[in-house]
């Protein structure tokens, strides 16, 4: 415990003295107050020290049973809260990085939507493809039946020659 300071009173000393011993007391009252506040705390400290090493595990509050469905309630949520507690901690970690990672999602986002035109495009392209092997094969009959038509009416036609270019530059220079 720490001691009390007393103030002691001042006899009209000039007055360089009287401002100086006034200062003083100042000074001794907030030293006081402090020394005051510090013994409260000490005395608190004390006393929740020695309620905290009382052992607890025997005491218990009687819960009336018309309540008793509102703890079963109650340890449910107290339950799922410490489940999900990690969670919401990386959850709160997470927090300074969100800016990053609203950057890191934009570029993202930008890239899928290049991905989405691309495909796109490329559907598009195969529904023409496929159109153009429908005439493709729409027109292979025709030409069959022609063909036929020809052989059977004796109308030859020369088969058609399908030679490279090099080939037909190679034969025409001999």
């Amino acid at each position: 415990m720490l001691p009390r300071l007393v103030q002691t009173p001042s006899l009209s000393p000039p007055a360089s003295v009287s401002q100086s011993t006034a200062i003083t007391a100042q000074k001794c009252h907030t030293l006081q107050s402090m020394n005051n506040h510090l013994e409260a705390v000490l005395k608190e400290k004390r006393s929740l020290r020695q309620r905290l090493l009382k052992p607890m595990c025997q005491e218990n509050l009687p819960i009336e049973a018309v309540y008793h469905r509102y703890m079963v309630h109650l340890l449910e949520l107290a339950v799922t809260f410490i489940e999900r507690l990690e969670i919401h901690l990386e959850t709160i970690r997470n927090i300074p990085h969100l800016a990053a990672n609203l950057k890191k999602m934009s570029k993202a986002l930008a890239k899928m939507d290049i991905l989405v035109t691309e495909t796109e495009e490329l559907a598009e392209n195969i529904l023409k493809w496929r159109k153009q092997q429908k005439e493709v094969c729409s027109y292979i009959p025709k030409i069959l039946a022609e063909e036929n038509y020809l052989y059977k009416h004796d109308i030859i036609m020369p088969p058609l020659l399908l030679t490279s270019k090099v080939h037909v530059q190679s034969v025409n220079a001999k």
